[in-house]
């Protein structure tokens, strides 16, 4: 049996399309100027500290011509300390915690720098809930001595898709880490990137050209805590 369709029109009201603009303005202008408002603060620094950059293929480098063409390696030639790439393809954040002491721990950072949740939201044999998500980002946070460790996490995709409802759940998520730890989020290392087709080695990781933007996006993030710190070469 086949049913009839109905054509239902739903005027959204006025007042909650102003709040709605109101919130978009607010969220467009917090992003922007976030950059601006990120904390640098003096760290002890010694001979064994690294950048740890912690995450999957988007930090791996995948789709770059070379290892030297990811953005660990771009980032390594700015600073005086050894910057790691422990990117791995197709991890999530249970991954992640399975090899953290090994893979983070181990390296004394002074920053680390996550990315993950691409392959936690959508590849299928590894597929996470949001609660599990969040939960595994708190397991790795707390095993960090944040008063030794600078720590950022990059979202791993550009700002627009934030209007979609499971990206705006990841930025509610992203947002709640910011506040219980004092976390600094890297809002949009995509800006210029993403949609630029010069730019794209496929739809979630970039070229050579693009990973060389991403790294620039980063480290204006990165760099009043780099200069405090006197690790730029």
């Amino acid at each position: 049996m086949i049913l009839p369709m109905c054509k239902t029109t739903y005027r959204t009201p006025r007042k909650t399309r102003f709040r709605v603009f109101i919130e978009v303005l607010l969220t467009l202008a917090f992003t922007a100027l976030y950059p601006c408002f990120a904390e640098s603060k003096a760290m002890m620094i010694n001979d064994n500290s690294t950048i740890v950059c912690f995450g999957d293929s988007l930090t791996y480098g995948h789709g770059a011509d070379s290892a030297t063409e990811s953005w660990p390696a771009l980032l390594q030639k700015r600073v005086k300390i050894p910057v790691i790439n422990s990117g791995r393809n197709e991890d999530t954040t249970a991954d992640g915690l399975m090899r953290f002491d090994e893979d983070v721990l181990a390296h004394n950072p002074a920053v680390v720098i996550f990315d993950f949740g691409g392959n936690d939201l959508f590849y299928p044999k590894k597929k996470l809930s949001r609660k599990q998500i969040e939960a595994n980002f708190r397991t790795m946070i707390d095993k960090l001595d944040r008063s030794k460790t600078q720590v950022y996490i990059m979202r791993f995709y550009n700002n627009q898709m934030r209007f979609l409802d499971m990206f705006g759940s990841f930025d509610r998520m992203l947002k709640r880490l910011e506040k219980d730890y004092g976390v600094t989020i890297i809002w949009d290392a995509w800006r210029g990137a993403w949609g630029h087709k010069d730019c794209k080695f496929d739809m979630s990781h970039c070229n050579a050209k693009g990973y060389k933007i991403m790294e620039q996006n980063i480290f204006n993030v990165l760099e009043p805590f780099l200069k405090e710190n006197d690790l730029l070469r």
